[in-house]
């Protein structure tokens, strides 16, 4: 078995833990998945938005989010995992906090951490991580591109710093 470079035996300990905690929560959002995936927006908000528990698991997803980058902020990856992660992280904070925006995007969600995790599960295994990373790494721009294009809704609130930014950087 392959393990990076910079992944030293402490880190290789955090790495495995990280990657079970990783693991037990994408199955966790999955399985939350599963059951809704045949109903109608309407029956969804109507079953979802007063049950308690099906809000707190929106609410464990948020904090697992974080717990896993906290975590990962101990791991020294050799490429942009840390803040691929954190995109991925803003991605589907994004999408939890609205129901409706859950409903529609959940696949979304499915299939980033789908990715993600393959992409760690690799790191581990593979003598050639960087073909896969840069596939990832393009896969994920993609998927940025889209979630600002389509899933996004921009606030007007700061269109004007948005110029100010655009017009500074040009």
């Amino acid at each position: 078995m392959h393990i990076d470079m910079n992944i030293n035996e402490n880190n290789n300990d955090i790495f495995d833990d990280f990657l079970d905690i990783f693991k037990k929560f994408y199955n966790s959002v999955k399985n939350k998945f599963t059951n809704f995936s045949d109903m109608t927006l309407e029956d969804f908000i109507d079953k979802y938005s007063n049950d308690d528990e099906f809000l707190n698991h929106l609410k464990s997803i948020k904090n697992s989010l974080n717990e896993i980058s906290n975590m990962m902020k101990q791991i020294n990856f050799e490429y942009d995992e840390y803040y691929n992660f954190a995109s991925i992280k803003k991605m589907i904070i994004y999408i939890v906090d609205n129901l409706e925006k859950y409903f529609y995007y959940s696949s979304f969600i499915m299939l980033l951490l789908e990715k993600f995790e393959d992409l760690i599960i690799k790191k581990k295994l593979l003598n050639d991580y960087n073909k896969e990373y840069e596939n990832f790494d393009t896969f994920l721009y993609e998927q940025e591109d889209y979630f600002y294009t389509e899933i996004f809704d921009y606030n007007s609130k700061y269109e004007d710093i948005l110029v100010k930014v655009t017009n500074i950087l040009e």
